[in-house]
C-alpha cells in the first residue's frame, strides 16, 4: 500500500506549498498520529488552522468506550497494530489484531441498520457470510470481512491509531495490574503545555480524582 510510505508532515507541506501556489487560502488541519503537544505546535508554526488528536482521548474517564477496551489500548505493542481490508466498504482499517470480532462467524443484521449496504442493497460482509454457511461448518467463522454494524455497536472492533502501543508511556501502571484512566482536561493541558516531546503521566492514583502532581516522562 503506497499510502503507507508518505508522512503527514510531508503532505502537510505538499498541501500548503500547493494551496499558496494556486492562491487559495483553504484551512489546512493535520490529523494522524499527532501523539505530543510539541508535534502540535510544529504544524501550528507550518501555518496548519488546527489540529486533530484522538488516539490520546480514547484512555480517558470521558471517552465512551468500556474500561476493559480501553485497557486493551493502553496493553497493545506495536506489532499488534494492523491494517487490512476487513471492512464491508472496502476501505483500509487498522485496528488491533486481538479485536475479538475479527474472524467472527455472527450472523449478519445489516438491513436492520443500513450502515454499509451498497447502492444495490449489497454488503460484502453478507456475501462472505453466506458463502461460508453454504460450506456446512458447524461453527461458522469469516475470515476475510467483519460485520462492522454489530461489532462497533458491541465494542468488538477495536480501531485505532498507530501510536496506540505509546499510550502505556503516558500514564502508570496501578497496584491491581491496569493502567490508570486519564482525564480529557490533563491529556488536554498536556497538549497545551508539554514541551520537547515529552508526556506528563500522572502520580499513581486509583481514585483518579482531580489531577494529581504530575511528573515527566
Amino acid at each position: 500500500m503506497d499510502w503507507a510510505q508518505y508522512q503527514l508532515k510531508e503532505i502537510v507541506i505538499e498541501v500548503q506549498d500547493f494551496l499558496k501556489e494556486n492562491g487559495m487560502e483553504i484551512p489546512v488541519i493535520p490529523a494522524g498520529g499527532i501523539f505530543t503537544g510539541t508535534e502540535a505546535v510544529e504544524y501550528f508554526e507550518r501555518g496548519a488552522s488546527a489540529v486533530q488528536v484522538a488516539t490520546r482521548f480514547t484512555v480517558t474517564q470521558e471517552c465512551g468506550l468500556p474500561d476493559d477496551a480501553k485497557q486493551k489500548y493502553f496493553e497493545a505493542e506495536e506489532e499488534d497494530v494492523v491494517v487490512n481490508t476487513l471492512s464491508p466498504t472496502g476501505y483500509p482499517m487498522r485496528m488491533l489484531r486481538n479485536s475479538p470480532g475479527i474472524g467472527s462467524g455472527i450472523r449478519p443484521n445489516c438491513e436492520a441498520f443500513g450502515y454499509v449496504l451498497d447502492k444495490n442493497g449489497q454488503c460484502a460482509y453478507v456475501d462472505a457470510f453466506f458463502r461460508e454457511a453454504e460450506n456446512g461448518s458447524e461453527k461458522i467463522s469469516v475470515p476475510d470481512k467483519v460485520c462492522l454494524c454489530t461489532h462497533f455497536r458491541n465494542f468488538k472492533i477495536w480501531t485505532c491509531g498507530h501510536n496506540v502501543y505509546r499510550l502505556k508511556d503516558t500514564t502508570c501502571l496501578l497496584e491491581d495490574g491496569t493502567y490508570q484512566l486519564l482525564t480529557a482536561e490533563h491529556v488536554f493541558r498536556d497538549y497545551q503545555f508539554s514541551t520537547d516531546h515529552a508526556v506528563q503521566v500522572p502520580l499513581p492514583d486509583p481514585k483518579v480524582g482531580a489531577d494529581p502532581i504530575l511528573q515527566v516522562a
